[in-house]
């Protein structure tokens, strides 16, 4: 798998579990470590806490992390601060 390939399983991820059009995909850092692919991406997202709240629509920058194996198959996927150690 070469990289544009890698880039749109990632894209094509997001888009399917977070519902997020490709084009609100923003690439951080796309790379092959070994036999697998890492990815980090930024979504901007809309706060649902603050929605709940009943506040105006404010939106926040997430970062997801996304690793792939070399067939394309994602391996681990999460959102940055939610993970055990920082990437």
């Amino acid at each position: 798998m070469n990289i544009n390939e890698a880039k749109g399983k990632v894209a094509q991820f997001i888009s399917k579990e977070l519902g997020k059009d490709t084009q609100a995909i923003k690439f951080l850092k796309l790379a092959k470590e070994g036999e697998n692919w890492s990815s980090s991406v930024e979504i901007t997202e809309q706060n649902e806490y603050m929605k709940k709240l009943g506040y105006p629509p404010i939106f926040d920058k997430n970062v997801y992390k996304i690793e792939l194996d070399d067939a394309g198959e994602v391996t681990s996927f999460c959102k940055k601060g939610e993970e055990e150690e920082e990437f």
